[in-house]
This record gives C-alpha cells, structure tokens and sequence, in this order.
C-alpha cells in the first residue's frame, strides 16, 4: 500500500490526538516571553565541551518530584505553561529566594547549587 505524504500528515494528527493528555494545558504568553533572556544565549556562551545537558540536570534535580516526562507526581505540579525563557526565569527567582509560598522551599534547595547554564540548559529541556 502506497502512503501519500498527506494522509501520513492526517494520521500522525490522528495519533497525536489520541495519546493527548486530557488535561487542557495552561496557556503560554509567548509576547510576554520577550522580557526573559533566553536560556540558548547562556548555553551557547560556553564552549560546547562545557555545555552542559538539560536531559543529564532534569534528571538529576527535577525528575523525583515532577516525574520522568514532567507530569508532576505526588501533589507536584507538572512543567506546562511556561516557555524555556520563563522556566529560566522562575528558577532563578526560586535561586535567589525570591519567590514565596509553600513549595518555595523545596525549589529553592532543588535549584540552589544550580549555575546559569543548568538552569539554562534544564529551563530548554522541561520548558515548552
């Protein structure tokens, strides 16, 4: 059977569709996203041999408490909403301690020996 590049496009649509979580997710404010650096300038700052992996840090700080594909567990929210650029910004808010409320505290342990270029790196990775 002959696939035409069109129907592979419908069917691919169609799987998409049909592995989509249930839950709507937060809208993302792209226009906001210009005020945030971008976490990319960070990592391309270095040189590569130094670049470090968003998948190797999510794992590491991250992935206990949001789960391996940042679903959130156990009361944790999941990383949805938010642009790489924002997620850059909002830890390092929770770095600098910054940010208040009940899960402060645990966030800011999480990112507290985190340098630019993790946050940076891990912000591209979990981020939308």
């Amino acid at each position: 059977m002959h696939v035409t590049p069109r129907l592979s496009i419908l069917i691919a649509c169609a799987l998409l569709t049909a592995c989509e979580n249930s839950q709507t997710p937060a809208p993302v404010n792209r226009s906001a996203d210009s005020q945030y650096p971008n976490p990319m300038d960070v990592i391309y700052a270095l040189p590569p041999e130094a670049q470090p992996y968003g998948l190797d840090v999510y794992t590491a700080h991250c992935a206990s408490c949001h789960g391996v594909l940042g679903q959130g567990t156990d009361g944790h929210p999941a990383l949805r909403g938010l642009t790489a650029a924002a997620m850059m910004q909002r830890l390092k808010d929770y770095r600098a301690g910054s940010i208040q409320g009940e899960r402060a505290t645990a966030m800011t342990q999480a990112v507290a020996g985190l340098n630019d270029a993790e946050l940076a790196a891990v912000s591209r990775y979990a981020g939308e």
